[in-house]
Parts: structure tokens; C-alpha cells; sequence
């Protein structure tokens, strides 16, 4: 990742208020059998008991705080992000959901734990903000031997149906998150972890309503208020025919070290 980009990162997520707009489009509208997020940690079993549990890129700790009544007491959460203003929104979501943790300010790049250090990594949707050789070698650095690294991101087609509105009436181009799908993911896993497996979740999103999606427009970067209003009319012709509907492809990879 150049200056450039981690420039454009640090302004779109110096605190959590963007990506509370797009998890709110999710969290509200999916049409889903099981919530995002006790699927994703459905997949931590059998993570050991006295666990050392380390999620990178941690954003607002949503994983932790949707799932704080099924962490045994004898796990140790240790959580960092890059950018301060989103560690300290972590903070704060773990105090309101009881949970202790270890919160600290810090890249994908260069973790602050010694080699060896914990039993699992956790990286949400944030690999393709990275410079992926470098953290995922980071990341098998720090796991101790039979350590996990699980790691969720998108699917090639997530959303296309909300990106075509998006390119019609906006100059938002998708950042670099064709970097690492659940497509190339796994080669990319696989030079670094001995094994990994795939897991996917296909759902979709019902949205029958125009605000909750200019809201996520809105928080998109270069996008501007006239664009916001123009993707709003294009929206809002849609929805005259029914709730428009978003087609998803999310998932999981688990990659083991030996």
C-alpha cells in the first residue's frame, strides 16, 4: 500500500462513524438464516480454552460485542487497528459489552507481539487494505505452533447490484478489495499457512427503504453531496418497483499453521 492509499484508509476510517453506516445497511436489512457475525465465530470451535485471541484491523470490536455472552472467561482478547480514533471506539464497545481487552493503535504491517505469542488471529474484511505478504507473514509470525489465522472477506460479485447504482451515479471507485477475495484469497493464504479452507455464506439484503442506502452512499469516499443526490433519485426509481434487492457473497478462510 502507497502513502497515497493509507492517506485516502486513515481519512475513511479515522473513527467508526462510515463503517457504522455500512454495517447498519447489513445488520438491518440481510435476509439470513444466522446473523453475520455468530456465523463468523460459529467457525472459532474448538479454539482452546485459555486462549490467546488476537484480531488485527479490529474497527468497532463488532465481533466481540454481537458475540460477548458466549467468550469463556479464560480468554484473553487482545485487539489493535491502525488508526486511533477506530481503537478508540473498540474501547468503548468492549466496556458497554462487559468484556476486557487488551486495546492498542497499530499497522497490519508490524504487529506488537513477540514471535509465537498467541493461539489465534482474527483479520475481518481488512486483508485488502494491506500489504498482504507482509501482515499475513506477521501474522504466522506471532501464531504459536497449531495456531489459526481466520480471516473473512467478499466474494467477487458481493453487492454488485448496489455497485451498479453506485458507478451510475457517483465517482466512488472500490478501493483494492479485489485483492483478496474469497477467489484469490486461499492462493494467497497458502503461501504463507500450511493448510486453508473456505467456508461461504450466500444471503442477500431486502432494502425497502431509500435513507438507509443514501446513508451508505454518504460514506463512501469521493463521493459528494450532489453525487449523493443524484444516486438518491436513480435509488429511489428503483424502489417504486419494490424493495430493491442485493445479492451478497461473503465467507471465511482458515489458514493453520504447522
Amino acid at each position: 500500500m502507497n502513502e497515497s492509499d493509507r492517506a485516502v484508509l486513515a481519512e475513511q476510517y479515522a473513527d467508526g462513524a462510515n463503517l457504522s453506516a455500512r454495517i447498519h445497511l447489513h445488520e438491518t436489512y440481510e435476509v439470513a438464516d444466522r446473523d453475520w457475525w455468530p456465523w463468523v465465530f460459529d467457525h472459532y470451535d474448538p479454539v482452546p480454552a485459555d486462549a490467546d485471541l488476537f484480531e488485527v484491523g479490529c474497527g468497532t470490536a463488532k465481533l466481540w460485542q454481537d458475540n460477548a455472552d458466549r467468550i469463556p472467561d479464560d480468554w484473553r482478547l487482545l485487539v489493535t487497528d491502525f488508526s486511533e480514533g477506530m481503537a478508540a471506539d473498540a474501547r468503548e464497545s468492549l466496556l458497554d459489552a462487559g468484556l476486557e481487552a487488551t486495546v492498542g493503535v497499530a499497522p497490519a504491517e508490524s504487529l506488537p507481539y513477540a514471535d509465537e505469542s498467541v493461539d489465534t488471529v482474527v483479520a475481518n474484511h481488512m486483508l485488502y487494505h494491506t500489504d498482504r505478504d507482509v501482515a499475513l507473514s506477521e501474522m504466522h509470525r506471532v501464531l504459536r505452533p497449531g495456531g489459526r489465522l481466520f480471516a473473512t472477506t467478499n466474494g467477487e460479485a458481493n453487492m454488485r447490484e448496489l455497485r451498479a447504482l453506485l458507478m451510475a451515479t457517483t465517482d466512488h471507485e472500490p478501493s483494492d478489495k479485489g485483492a483478496f477475495t474469497l477467489e484469490n484469497g486461499g492462493e494467497q493464504l497458502s503461501h504463507h499457512f500450511d493448510t486453508v479452507h473456505r467456508y461461504e455464506r450466500d444471503t442477500f439484503l431486502r432494502v425497502p427503504e431509500l435513507e438507509p442506502l443514501v446513508a451508505y452512499a454518504a460514506s463512501l469516499q469521493k463521493v459528494d453531496g450532489q453525487q449523493v443526490a443524484d444516486f438518491a433519485d436513480r435509488t429511489d426509481d428503483h424502489l417504486d418497483d419494490g424493495p430493491l434487492e442485493i445479492q451478497k457473497s461473503m465467507g471465511l478462510f482458515v489458514g493453520q499453521k504447522a
